[in-house]
């Protein structure tokens, strides 16, 4: 079951919960009910003579009323003009459908009064940036609220002095906003947001409300918009008070920002996570004014990690990890602040399909690492990030295994042969453990252990009756925990010293890093043994642009840069075709890249 599987699941039990609680209080004023199998005879008070149209039984009620949608395809636009709930029976199967209407107006409903949907999901009339799924546009200081849907291609909107909570929404397929906001007060809480990857305009939350509360939600771009001023994930503008909590936010231009403050406003940045926005030297992961406190963030994989907009920024207790730059303008790091892997259990970038989990392992430099003075739910110190503080979570902390050792360059000096690899950077890696056999495919076990060391630079000398001779290396926590092992590592020897890696087993293209990436990237690759490489790159239609390499290479992990600086925004692909020194292909692979600028 996916995440937003899982999601929607909940959203339909809470429903049904709220729907009986609200029934025992008679909270509900007329019921009217809606259905395609109803014999749609006004006033619409039972599942016999339901309205087979939503408008139909809108136009007929009153302040108070309650609407009950039964599940279905309902192919119409909606005006709401009275103060009204609408419940719809299932967001999987009760559907608002705008598609190709009322295009001039751009929504597929238009609320001018109190009002409350739950339980629908809603297409907007159309998908290119700008079209409405809820448009909200009444001057009133009554509460408005958008819970439990999906929305689909199109912005949950609401202007002028407006009081809106949107909560447990999946907003999906949007290329200009996903919750854009002018009013007094704004509460955004739960919801997933997933701005297309074609879109030059993209911001996931944009609100001029004077009141903003955004806690818990998750904000991906597939990928950032072209246009730089236009892609953010929260931008909040000429707000009293905001406060933004628990949020993770990937791959926009600007994660978060807040700007225009007025003397006196006040509010906070606290355990999110803003990542993987990593391009070109100018985006940020957070951009704040000086009366914003900033602190218990994890800033991760992003070109400048905290701007401060050209002035001294309260906080502290934020995390720092494989960032460009981790502050600039004005954020100055703090002795509290920490640079260190924060060890997530399954980091990889987020995309619509989901697939991360930024839970903190066991032992991560993030556990009880935060501002002392806030607690976690379990009553401990904050640990810093989107599960961290008051309106994160309790969850058991998985002891995981460290990941393999990568990066390996194998040589040879005579009958002296070096091995080096990459450090690991979780915080509780202990050691190495070197395997050695003279036979290839050999099991990892207690037998085969050669060497146990902490550095990354590994010697051996091998006796002169040896011909060949194999290695693999596993990385050890302190817990005892092992990765999976290495690739091998093959020495085949002659009296004259020389040495080839040899096997289908261990060739391989790694995928490029940074990707996305603007201008630069570095494309990695693993040999078996030496070999003739050559490593290409075309356009999405198949058209050659480069050669990168088109040489002998030897055997081991082996890096080419491209620089896409003279090309288009796009997906691009890396081919390699690797040939023995008997002229005998022995691997090709290819892999896409996104250029964006």
């Amino acid at each position: 079951m996916n995440f937003i599987t899982s999601m929607a699941n909940k959203m339909k039990k809470l429903k049904i919960i709220f729907l009986i609680i609200l029934l025992a209080q008679g909270a509900f004023g007329t019921i009217r009910y809606v259905s395609k199998t109803g014999s749609s005879n006004p006033p619409y008070l039972t599942w016999e003579t339901a309205s087979d149209s939503i408008q139909k039984c809108i136009n007929i009620c009153v302040d108070g009323d309650t609407l009950i949608v039964a599940n279905g395809v309902y192919k119409e636009t909606l005006i709401i003009n009275t103060a009204i709930t609408l419940l719809g029976s299932s967001m999987d199967s009760c559907v608002i459908d705008g598609t190709g209407l009322d295009l001039l107006s751009e929504r597929t409903i238009e609320v001018r009064a109190q009002f409350k949907i739950e339980g629908f999901t809603i297409w907007s009339p159309n998908s290119q940036a700008g079209y409405k799924c809820i448009h909200i546009n009444y001057v009133n200081a009554n509460l408005s609220e958008v819970i439990n849907c999906r929305l689909l291609n199109g912005v949950l909107e609401s202007s002028f002095n407006t009081n809106l909570k949107a909560k447990n929404l999946i907003v999906q397929r949007n290329k200009g906003y996903g919750i854009f906001t002018y009013g007094e007060n704004l509460v955004v809480e739960n919801c997933v947001i997933l701005m297309d990857s074609d879109s030059d305009i993209k911001k996931g939350i944009l609100s001029n409300s004077r009141n903003v509360r955004i806690t818990n939600n998750i904000l991906i771009s597939e990928q950032p918009g072209n246009n730089y001023s236009q892609g953010r994930g929260i931008e909040l503008e000429s707000m009293k008070m905001a406060y933004i909590s628990n949020n993770i936010i990937a791959n926009f231009w600007g994660n978060i920002k807040v700007y225009r403050i007025s003397p006196g406003d006040s509010g906070e940045i606290s355990n999110n996570l803003s990542c993987y926005n990593y391009y070109d030297g100018s985006l940020t992961g957070i951009t704040t004014w000086n009366s914003f406190k900033t602190y218990n963030n994890i800033l991760y994989k992003v070109d400048a990690g905290i701007n401060g907009h050209g002035e001294d920024i309260p906080g502290g207790n934020n995390l720092f990890w494989g960032n460009k730059i981790d502050a600039s303008n004005g954020y100055v790091i703090k002795e509290t602040d920490i640079i260190a892997d924060p060890m997530f259990v399954k980091d990889t970038m987020p995309t619509s399909s989901l697939g991360f989990d930024f839970h903190l392992q066991a032992f991560s430099p993030a556990i009880d690492a935060g501002d002392p003075t806030v607690l976690d739910v379990d009553g401990t110190r904050s640990d810093i990030g989107p599960y961290g503080g008051p309106y994160g979570e309790e969850y058991t902390y998985q002891d995981l295994a460290p990941r393999k050792p990568y990066g390996i360059v194998p040589a040879i000096n005579e009958r002296e042969v070096t091995i080096k690899w990459r450090k690991n950077s979780e915080a509780d890696t202990s050691h190495y453990v070197v395997y050695r056999d003279t036979v290839s495919n050999f099991p990892i076990d207690s037998l085969h252990v050669y060497r146990t060391q902490k550095d990354t630079l590994f010697q051996d000398i091998i006796q002169q009756t040896t011909t060949r001779i194999y290695y693999r290396i596993q990385a050890a926590d302190k817990q005892g925990n092992k990765s999976d092992a290495s690739e091998e590592i093959v020495f085949v020897l002659s009296d004259a010293g020389d040495y080839k890696t040899d096997g289908a087993f261990d060739y391989h293209l790694y995928q490029n890093y940074p990707n996305p990436f603007n201008p630069g990237t570095v494309i990695g690759y693993q040999l078996a043994a030496d070999s003739y490489v050559k490593i290409m790159v075309y356009d999405i239609k198949g058209e050659l642009l480069e050669v990168l390499v088109n040489e002998h290479k030897p055997a081991g992990y082996n890096e080419v840069e491209f620089n896409g600086s003279k090309y288009a925004s796009g997906i691009y692909l890396c081919r390699i075709e690797v040939i023995d020194d008997s002229g005998i292909p022995r691997f090709m692979n290819m892999r896409k890249m996104v250029l964006i600028k």
